[in-house]
């Protein structure tokens, strides 16, 4: 698959990510994707007229300003009141941006975990300065904008959305434990950079790059990219979830924690001979389970559409408000799956797989479990069936929601 970004910023984009410093080019707008030159970004207009989804509205100088969402007035109507309109959930207002995200993200190694948003500036409007959480692609797309910027020298890293004229998220401590700017009058006072962005303009901005928009000279369209990785902490806290709520003690509350009489020692006592054991169990743990635990995750809660079919799963369990009818496909020796998943409290969504009618023994098994299984119980009792196509078979139930990986390896009791 052809890299989505050397064709614009002259390298690849794993090599661009790795600078860790704005990185801007300049040249025609045709050498953006045609989805960002057309349909609902082909003018401000255009995108007003189109756009449903949530939006937010800003205004002020470099120094202060505010930034709030809106609902119920047009974004139009807010553009000719001189703010500038963030046009927070793009994807859906671009259906054929698809592959382009999936090959930004493959050349990246991560997940689907890209947002795409627009800004819309009227003129005299922007942004006050501040920093965001995630790496960020930025498109010039219409007009000229004025873009300064300063690299951060508090924070490497800082994993938070931060400015001083803003409520201090409850992540700043870590991040700015050894030194924060005071005010924004401070950051302004260093010397800030001013790109001027045209249309065909485009740079790389990594997290924690202070910049301001505010006070534009004209009216312009942008739009950006927000890259939401996860971070190596964020692996390891969900894969400890998974691994370590197998545990009934960990399971167990707090109880007497906070009384501060004869049942608190205990509780703490508790608590601390668990954290050893725990630290020993992480020595020897496979953190390379922590991969596919984030991606069972994020298609279990709904962050990631598609389910994670690549990855290899070692145990499954059945979900009990899932049901399955299977019955005769009109292919001969194929069977027809009809999955229904989801709340029972409304109308289910509904899946349909195809099989090969010897795989009837293995679905009925599956239906009928009322515990987790592995892929090697599984591989054992049906020994007709190759291991790689039962791991095959199991990541459909998944992808239809009728079983869920478990993906942390088992806890073994002491």
């Amino acid at each position: 698959m052809e890299d989505p970004l050397t064709s614009i910023f002259g390298v690849s984009t794993r090599e661009l990510f790795q600078k860790r410093a704005l990185f801007v080019t300049h040249g025609p707008l045709e050498r953006f994707p045609t989805f960002m030159r057309t349909g609902a970004l082909e003018s401000v207009d255009s995108l007003c007229r189109s756009y449903t989804g949530p939006l937010e509205v800003s205004q002020g100088t470099p120094e202060n300003g505010i930034q709030v969402p809106v609902r119920d007035v047009h974004a139009a109507a807010l553009l000719r009141l001189g703010l500038t309109v963030y046009f927070t959930e793009l994807r859906r207002a671009l259906p054929f941006a698809g592959a382009w995200l999936k090959a930004l993200e493959n050349a990246l190694g991560i997940p689907e975990c890209t947002s795409l948003a627009a800004f819309a500036n009227a003129e005299g409007s922007g942004l006050s300065l501040h920093h965001d959480r995630f790496d960020q692609l930025f498109f010039q797309l219409k007009g000229k904008k004025r873009f300064r910027y300063a690299p951060n020298r508090w924070a490497e890293n800082p994993d938070v959305q931060f400015s001083p004229i803003a409520a201090a998220p409850i992540e700043f401590g870590r991040a700015y434990r050894a030194g924060f700017p005071r005010s924004t009058e401070e950051l302004v006072r260093e010397e800030l950079t001013t790109l001027v962005l045209e249309p065909g303009s485009a740079f790389f901005m990594p997290a924690g790059t202070w910049h301001t928009t505010a006070e534009q000279d004209e009216e312009s369209l942008s739009m950006v990219a927000v890259v939401r990785a996860p971070s190596r902490l964020d692996l390891l806290l969900n894969l400890l979830d998974y691994y370590a709520g197998q545990a009934p003690e960990w399971r167990a509350r707090a109880y007497g924690a906070w009384a501060n009489d004869a049942s608190t020692a205990a509780e703490h006592e508790a608590l601390q001979r668990l954290t050893v054991e725990l630290g020993a169990r992480l020595a020897t743990l496979d953190t390379r389970a922590a991969y596919g635990a984030w991606s069972a995750h994020g298609f279990a809660t709904g962050s990631l559409a598609e389910y994670p079919r690549g990855l290899e799963f070692a145990r499954f369990i059945r979900l009990p408000n899932s049901s399955a009818r299977i019955e005769p496909s009109d292919t001969p020796g194929k069977l027809r799956c009809i999955v229904s998943s989801g709340p029972t409290s409304r109308p289910q969504t509904r899946v349909e797989l195809a099989f090969n009618a010897e795989a009837r023994p293995v679905l009925d098994w599956v239906l009928d479990l009322g515990r987790a299984f592995t892929l090697a119980e599984a591989s054992a009792r049906f020994e007709d069936f190759a291991p790689a196509d039962l791991a095959d078979l199991f990541a459909w139930l998944g992808h239809a929601a009728l079983i869920r990986p478990l993906p942390a390896p088992e806890w073994e009791d002491a």
